[in-house]
């Protein structure tokens, strides 16, 4: 654990506990994984991009955790963003008997599949959204009837497969190739094993956006859906440990791409499709990444079957900003942009605590800087920021990105200034809040 002697100014937050105490107990776990992708008689599916049929299944994985006193649950899901909101989160708590404090769920930002939109069920969206509501749901029941005596523990490494996307005024929209930007290179993984040591779940984190597939015409003309870089990496993993469940979520990737796309340039006039081609790319990505994320899997030894499970929300308010120009339709370039005062922002936040590890929970595109300032000023050292959780507000640019000659900070809805120190004090008055739980409970 870190010093906490860090002379807090933390702002008053509105601070949503789970529990007034947590207690230290022996530590069970269950994991499942669901198939949630849409029927057949669905297509042309339309959410975000127009999909023509399923060329690899998308799933909805749980890891539930148990304490004897708490439970708390971490779900992924194959989707653009978390359909349903404040109502998946709910179906998922009634039906594990926990709050909404004791849940973490996150889209693993998969492009390739449905939920883009703002996480809103359009009429058209409706089916689907039965078929992924049910099969969430039958996740987090099926990880929780699983439960058994478990260990878990934590590790970290890095992975060469990101990249800064930085969008340079005047240049068109160029993905990836962006030297002028940061980029962390950090997997960090936490591992759930049973009493023997063989894995029942592995909870991988990385900043990379899940957008190989992105705008590829892949058969017949058309884009397919596809768990893309985030599933496949995953798949890999679960290939390797053949009983254990293997949860992707996005870290602080709003600004960081794969460094091969099958579909790039996308709004420059030397637009390339590799069409079925993209597969092969998509594939050696996620080997890489699966490969790092076996690696650290397999190197962690200090883990423990005794925790304390904890959890809080909270949110911060920002000013706003809208473009007082108009775009030319469907380009991302051109010149210099004018932005006029807009409506506040409020950035729904999370934290969920497992002995000393700490989730850090976002609801929206996080810059990799902010990414890298929380988890540097954190309380303790195993900490990972989880992006893409429901109600996600916006992109959250770093106060450095807006200095970069770029339009994806400068055209953001947030004003720069408040985002990034307003979320590293409220992650940090969540971790206050905990501390003394947490020693108590030693």
């Amino acid at each position: 654990m870190r010093s906490i002697f860090y002379g807090l100014a933390v702002a008053l937050f509105l601070i949503s506990p789970a529990v007034c105490s947590a207690q230290m107990g022996s530590l069970r776990a269950g994991a499942a994984k669901v198939d949630i992708s849409p029927s057949k008689d669905m297509f042309p599916l339309t959410s975000g991009q127009t999909f023509g049929s399923v060329h690899d299944p998308i799933y909805a994985r749980a890891l539930v955790l148990d304490n004897g006193s708490t439970k708390v649950a971490l779900i992924s899901t194959d989707l653009t963003e978390v359909l349903g909101n404040d109502d998946l989160v709910k179906a998922v708590t009634d039906e594990l008997k926990i709050t909404p404090e004791h849940l973490i769920l996150n889209a693993t930002h998969n492009h390739n599949g449905p939920g883009a939109g703002g996480g809103l069920v359009t009429d058209k969206l409706a089916p689907y959204y039965a078929i992924l509501k049910k099969g969430v749901v039958d996740a987090a029941r099926q990880a929780n009837a699983k439960l058994q005596p478990a260990r878990i523990g934590f590790g970290t490494g890095k992975a060469y497969v990101n990249t800064n996307r930085d969008e340079k005024i005047g240049e068109g929209y160029h993905m990836g190739y962006a030297p002028e930007g940061p980029s962390d290179k950090t997997v960090a993984v936490i591992e759930v094993t049973n009493s023997s040591g063989d894995p029942i779940a592995i909870y991988a984190n990385y900043a990379v956006h899940g957008v190989v597939m992105y705008r590829t015409h892949t058969q017949d003309g058309q884009i397919q859906i596809t768990s893309d870089l985030p599933g496949w990496t995953a798949n890999y993993v679960e290939d390797h440990f053949k009983n254990a469940v293997a949860l992707w979520t996005p870290g602080a990737a709003g600004d960081q791409n794969p460094l091969f796309m099958g579909d790039y340039n996308q709004d420059a006039p030397d637009v390339h499709d590799e069409g079925a081609a993209a597969w092969a790319i998509l594939d050696v990505e996620s080997r890489r990444l699966g490969e790092e994320i076996v690696r650290v899997t397999k190197n962690i030894q200090n883990t423990t079957d005794h925790v304390v499970l904890w959890g809080a929300k909270t949110s911060v308010s920002c000013p706003g900003q809208v473009r007082a120009d108009q775009p030319t339709p469907g380009s991302r370039g051109g010149g210099p942009v004018k932005m006029k005062d807009g409506d506040p922002l409020v950035i729904p936040l999370a934290l969920l605590m497992v002995n000393e590890i700490a989730v850090a929970g976002v609801s929206g595109e996080v810059f990799t800087e902010i990414g890298q300032h929380v988890k540097q000023q954190s309380l303790f050292d195993h900490t990972i920021m989880v992006t893409l959780l429901p109600n996600r507000a916006s992109y959250i640019p770093s106060d450095a990105a807006y200095l970069l000659p770029s339009q994806m900070a400068v055209t953001n809805r947030l004003k720069p200034g408040c985002a990034e120190p307003a979320m590293i004090g409220a992650f940090k008055g969540m971790e206050t809040q905990y501390l003394p739980i947490w020693k108590a409970a030693n």
